[in-house]
């Protein structure tokens, strides 16, 4: 890490592993400032991946806490980035990340374009001081903020949330929560191609809408109903020519993407706008889907 050694500490949380990634974390253990937490559960009232960061924070001796994924490399200018966002009134920072392109799998740059997306989303809650989403992979906040919450109390019987339900409830203590664009902010996640981890993960994130304040949940309908919208309209005009339904459909691809191309050019990713007149036409189907599948539930974490 580009950072003074004196100034951070590594804690890894081993949450339950069953292969050899406790023996190899252990043989790394050399520096005072890198400790490994081997959870094995057993923490009242939090469950699953929550329980394992818990132990974590509690361990953490300074107060700002970045936090990451063991699917997720940092570069070595992360911890000084973060840094220097923390500015005296942030509370609370998210920074980008994008998967790791595989030429055998040509679904990562559609899922790519939607995290680009999602990270579009989680700004401007943030700036409204109104969280919509959040990304665990890549936030720092400070552990005073999480303790002046109460920290998981209320949403640590969730399978999820570490992330978008921890920042609903933080922000009433938050001074200050923004997010840092800076490529040396920017990590890479590792995304295997399994078909099966990919739908239980959608269904998983789905499946929180019900647990978000009513006027989110009344937004994702809201969505869910455009985009329906947007299907109906363009069978409508399969089956028939509309002028005023052409121009409205022309207005909103237009407006789309314009957004887009200014998203991604702002997070130095241009090339992803490209991609707007595919997933036009696949997310909202894909969204539609996991929306009803998310109310059902019934997901698998690993």
């Amino acid at each position: 890490m580009d950072y003074p050694i004196q100034h951070y500490e590594i804690i890894i949380v081993n949450d339950r592993s069953t292969d050899a990634t406790l023996e190899m974390l252990q043989s790394w253990q050399g520096d005072a400032n890198y400790t490994v937490i081997d959870w094995q559960g057993g923490e009242e009232g939090v469950v699953g991946k929550k329980a394992a960061v818990l132990q974590g924070i509690r361990a953490a001796r300074f107060d700002i806490l970045a936090f990451t994924d063991a699917d997720c490399v940092v570069p070595p200018t992360w911890l000084k980035a973060i840094s220097e966002s923390f500015v005296e009134d942030v509370d609370y920072c998210l920074g980008y990340s994008i998967i790791k392109r595989d030429a055998r799998d040509s679904e990562i740059r559609l899922k790519n374009f939607e995290r680009g997306i999602y990270y579009a989303l989680a700004t401007l809650g943030m700036s409204l001081r109104k969280p919509i989403t959040s990304m665990a992979c890549n936030m720092a906040y400070r552990k005073n903020v999480f303790e002046a919450a109460g920290g998981f109390e209320g949403i640590g019987h969730l399978a999820s949330g570490d992330d978008d339900l921890l920042l609903m409830k933080m922000m009433p203590y938050i001074r200050k929560a923004i997010f840092d664009p800076d490529p040396r902010h920017k990590l890479v996640s590792y995304e295997g191609f399994d078909i099966g981890k990919r739908y239980h993960t959608n269904i998983r994130r789905a499946s929180k809408l019900k647990f978000y304040p009513l006027w989110l949940q009344a937004l994702g309908v809201g969505v869910f109903l455009y985009f329906l919208l947007f299907y109906i309209s363009l069978i409508t005009l399969y089956n028939g020519f509309s002028l005023p339904l052409l121009i409205a459909l022309l207005f909103k691809t237009g407006a789309e993407l314009s957004l887009c191309l200014l998203l991604f050019t702002k997070l130095q990713t241009p090339l992803l706008g490209a991609l707007y007149p595919i997933q036009t036409l696949l997310f909202p189907a894909q969204f539609i889907f996991y929306a009803v599948r998310g109310t059902l539930g019934k997901y698998r974490w690993k």
